[in-house]
């Protein structure tokens, strides 16, 4: 009897721990990014349509409004990047920087603003599709470290704001849901 219910428990207990693991596997692991970008398809005007609370600490955060980020290509080959907002008290605020690739991936990148001591991580985890030869939305993270914290932080950018809302937002936001994007932290929130 003994015998019988240790194997019943032992059985139970690996077969829970072999539910878990998937679990562990899609929330915990580091995210994937994109596996390509195409780089002129990237640049331009984009607007951003959603963040994360956690966005506030090397970032705008949910209480900026018409965040825009204006992308181009600099000489040595990285991306020049202009990221522009309203503060909670409607004062203007600017910033730029770069983005270059930290590795092999052109979607691992990593962001460095003016007057900032640190690089930020800057990951593309999704695209939209290109059409008119851009993009038409992107979802970023940016991740504490490259292991741990992955979907520390998120920005959703969009070229136009209401073909977004129109088209896209649906799928964004169920992706972003589907893909651990979805604590008090790192949940979606809408940008006015």
């Amino acid at each position: 009897m003994k015998t019988t219910l240790f194997t019943l428990i032992s059985s139970l207990c690996c077969s829970n721990a072999m539910l878990f693991v998937p679990y562990v596997i899609k929330n915990w692991l580091p995210i994937k990014t994109e596996p390509k970008l195409e780089v002129q398809s990237y640049l331009g005007l984009w607007n951003q349509v959603a963040t994360s609370r956690s966005s506030a600490l090397l970032g705008t955060g949910v209480r900026f409004t018409n965040v825009t980020a204006f992308y181009d290509m600099l000489n040595n080959g990285d991306i020049g990047v202009y990221n522009s907002g309203f503060d909670q008290n409607n004062n203007y605020t600017s910033i730029q920087g770069y983005s270059y690739i930290n590795g092999n991936s052109q979607t691992k990148r990593k962001l460095r603003f003016d007057g900032v001591p640190v690089d930020g991580n800057y990951w593309i985890v999704k695209l939209g599709p290109i059409k008119e030869q851009l993009y038409r939305y992107a979802i970023v993270a940016g991740p504490l470290t490259p292991w741990v914290a992955t979907r520390f932080s998120l920005y959703v950018l969009a070229r136009n704001r209401n073909e977004y809302k129109t088209y896209y937002e649906t799928e964004v936001r169920q992706w972003c849901q589907d893909n651990n994007f979805r604590f008090f932290w790192n949940k979606y929130i809408a940008t006015p």
